[in-house]
């Protein structure tokens, strides 16, 4: 995070941010709070963390706080353009805290107070087949993973279309990360196996072969002033 006390980078792009929320908790910043500020209030906020938590200085501080028994924190911005709304979270790892941290109600990400942002992805810890231990990774919840199925069979067994190939091509635009890949090719069988089932005699919808892959990314942002 590039902060100063006369801007506040935020992210524009909402997956490099995902990227730097997952970075923090596999580093120990396991304890988040979170929640959405309008833009021209986002810079008051940062400006209220920098003070009350030292959100401002570098990965080298942070880490000499860190080795001393304190806790380090870290506060992350995504501005949603479209929604003209700016999206937070200031997570911190386990240490001495100040005085004023105590009046926050913080989560714990490795727990069942999974961290959870817009759209309905939650952050999980999930072993892959080629890495020996769990990693870090962004999926669908599963309230929002159950919705998405229910839709799609009812936009299929209702004929509605236009709404499953909306549908569609929402879901094939979901991040590419490990969790969220292994759900979208769950989807794809599900829609052909209930295609199968209900619509046998009609030709399958278009189904993308690509599955999106998200490699690691850049910080995309602007400074809001």
């Amino acid at each position: 995070m590039k902060y100063t006390n006369h801007a506040l980078f935020v992210f524009t792009k909402k997956t490099p941010w995902m990227q730097r929320i997952s970075d923090l908790v596999r580093t120990g910043h396991h304890h988040y709070i979170l929640g959405q500020i309008k833009p021209e209030k986002a810079k008051f906020l940062a400006q209220k963390f920098s003070e009350n938590y030292q959100t401002g200085l570098s990965k080298l501080e942070q880490s000499r706080r860190r080795k001393k028994g304190f806790a380090s924190f870290r506060f992350l911005a995504w501005h949603d353009e479209p929604n003209n709304i700016v999206h937070w979270v200031l997570c911190r790892t386990e240490g001495v805290m100040p005085e004023v941290a105590s009046r926050e109600e913080w989560q714990d990400a490795t727990s069942k107070s999974r961290l959870h942002v817009i759209g309905g992805y939650e952050l999980v810890r999930l072993t892959k087949p080629d890495e020996p231990k769990p990693t870090w990774t962004w999926r669908y919840s599963k309230v929002h993973y159950e919705g998405l199925r229910d839709n799609l069979i009812r936009h299929i067994r209702t004929k509605r279309d236009d709404q499953l190939r909306q549908l569609i091509h929402e879901v094939w635009r979901t991040p590419g990360f490990a969790g969220g890949r292994s759900q979208v090719k769950q989807i794809k069988t599900l829609i052909k196996n209930e295609w199968k089932r209900s619509r046998s005699s009609e030709a399958e919808p278009n189904i993308p072969e690509r599955i999106g892959f998200i490699r690691r990314l850049g910080d995309v942002g602007k400074v809001l002033q």
